[in-house]
Order: structure tokens, then C-alpha cells, then sequence
């Protein structure tokens, strides 16, 4: 236990700056948007407009919950959960080759540690370290957006639906970042350098050859490009279409729906259910046991892998 511990306060400090990105950056971009709101009260144009929307609908109560439902989720997936993806590639693709840029393999792979330890370690404070990350940031967005628009507008802020509307997004978001996160450490423990370009050129090159086999012989090979696609982003993809196929009132939103109708919308009394049974699929408990089979392959490879002095 003690050395876990050790391993994983060093690893912390190897990564913190990598771990660190995502708080800088939505960090940066919350002071951005406070110097602007400043700067509107500074012109005397400080009034909240919603383009196209009618305000005097966000007064019904079902309309009030379904907003703060989706602000969270959308908010959540459209900014905080790409910066998080394209941090987590970047910290994940260099969980096992850290010790080669800093001239030090030689070092901690010849200390008396089990290198199912090690790789754990790495693991845990990359992939586990930026999902939970990923956590706080949604709340602290969370309590920002809702007082803001609380406070602003005439919404009344459904506290529960918005920490549904959270935790569902970072639930669907966490299993995605752990599987790419874990096609990423395999990538770690095969090449030293640049190993996410090098698995992209990979995947490419194989595509490309797919692609030219289908098209020369008609073999009708799976995309493989395709296939990791929905193997990262099928979980997200299934709860947009569980949300786009229920009936709220008269209202169907996988169709046009006009101002008029807002006023007669109802929340399904099934709604939260319908949500929640898209984590409970077999398709998250492949992924997950994906996630393992691929910290054993990359364990593996990394207890193989020769040295570097």
C-alpha cells in the first residue's frame, strides 16, 4: 500500500501540468466571459437576450426543468468534455514514455516495484486523474451557470435535473475517455515517441487499405475507422437518441417544433428513467472490460519493451 501511495504522488507530479490544462483553459475562458459581461454594464447594454426564443416560456415550470436539464448537458458536452478529450489523448499517449523523456526509465524500472504497480500507477493518476477532474469542472460550472442564468433571466433553476443533466453527461463522457484513454496507453507502451500520431497514421493506413479492398474485390470489410468511432462514442450516441425519440406533450423534438407549442410542454414521467437505463447496457460492460484487456496488453508490452539508457 505504501508504495502504491509513493508511486502515485510521483506520478501526480510527473503529470500535473498535463492534468492541469483543462482547469486553465475553461479557467481562461469564464474570465473571458466575466470581462465581457463587465464591459456590456460598463456600455449600459447589459441585458440578457435569447435570439429567437420567447422568454415569457421559460415561466412554465416543465419548461424551467427540461432547460436546466439540458444547459448542464449541453454545456457540459459541447466545451468542458472536448477539453477534457483532447487533454486526455494528450496526457494518455505519454503515461508510459515520461520516464523516457526525462532520462530516467533505466532508473524506476530497476527499483524493486512490480511493473503491474507501475503501469497501475500510471493509469490511475492519467486516465482516473482526468475523469475526475472532468467532475469538478461540471460542478463548478454547474454552480456558476445556474446562479448566473438564475439570477439573469426568469428561469427557475431545477437544482435535481441539473445534477441529473451532470452526472448522466460525465457518466457517458467517463467511459468514452476511458476507452480512448486506454487505446492510448497501448499506443504509450508501443512507441517512445509521438505515439498517438504514429496509432493515427496507423488506423489511416489501414483504412486506406480497407477501403481500397472493398473498392477492388467488393470484400465489404467494416470501416475500421467506424468501428472506433462507436466503440468511443456510442454511449453519448445513444442517449441523444433516447432524448430525441421522447414525446414531451404534444411536442416530438426529433421534429421541428414551433415557439406556440413550448407553452403546452410536459416532461415524459419516464424521462429520467429512459436516461439513466442508457449506462446499464451490455455495450458499457464491453467497454469496460475493453479497458482492462487493454491495461494487460499494455502492461505487457511495457515489461517487454527494451530499456532505454
Amino acid at each position: 500500500m505504501k508504495q502504491m501511495k509513493a508511486l502515485l504522488t510521483k506520478d501526480f507530479h510527473a503529470f500535473r501540468k498535463g492534468l492541469m490544462v483543462p482547469v486553465w483553459i475553461v479557467g481562461g475562458a469564464y474570465v473571458l466571459f466575466f470581462l465581457m459581461i463587465l464591459y456590456a454594464y460598463a456600455k449600459g447594454n447589459a441585458n440578457i437576450k435569447i435570439s429567437g426564443f420567447p422568454l415569457d416560456v421559460l415561466t412554465n415550470p416543465e419548461m424551467s426543468k427540461a432547460v436546466s436539464f439540458a444547459m448542464q448537458m449541453g454545456m457540459y458536452l459541447s466545451f468542458i468534455g472536448i477539453v477534457v478529450g483532447i487533454s486526455m489523448v494528450s496526457v494518455a499517449a505519454l503515461l508510459l514514455n515520461s520516464d523516457v523523456k526525462h532520462k530516467c526509465e533505466l532508473f524506476h524500472r530497476s527499483q524493486p516495484v512490480s511493473v503491474w504497480k507501475l503501469t497501475a500507477s500510471r493509469y490511475l493518476m492519467g486516465l482516473g486523474g482526468m475523469i475526475g477532474l472532468a467532475l469538478l469542472l461540471g460542478i463548478f460550472n454547474l454552480l456558476i451557470t445556474n446562479l448566473m442564468v438564475g439570477i439573469g433571466t426568469p428561469l427557475h433553476i431545477n437544482w435535481w435535473l441539473s445534477i441529473n443533466g451532470l452526472l448522466l453527461s460525465w457518466l457517458h463522457l467517463a467511459v468514452a475517455l476511458l476507452t480512448v484513454g486506454s487505446l492510448c496507453f497501448v499506443l504509450s507502451a508501443l512507441f517512445r515517441d509521438n505515439a498517438f500520431g504514429k496509432g493515427i497514421l496507423g488506423v489511416a493506413a489501414l483504412e486506406i487499405v480497407i477501403q481500397g479492398m472493398n473498392g477492388f474485390y467488393s470484400l465489404g470489410i467494416p470501416s475500421l475507422a467506424k468501428a472506433l468511432f462507436r466503440l468511443v462514442m456510442s454511449g453519448l450516441v445513444r442517449m441523444g437518441d433516447s432524448l430525441g425519440n421522447m414525446h414531451y406533450g404534444v411536442i416530438n423534438f426529433s421534429n421541428t417544433c414551433r415557439p406556440s407549442d413550448l407553452h403546452s410542454f410536459t416532461l415524459p414521467p419516464y424521462f429520467l428513467h429512459n436516461l439513466w437505463s442508457t449506462l446499464f447496457t451490455w455495450d458499457i460492460a464491453f467497454k469496460l472490460l475493453f479497458c482492462g484487456v487493454m491495461f494487460v496488453l499494455a502492461t505487457c508490452l511495457y515489461h517487454r519493451r527494451e530499456v532505454q539508457f
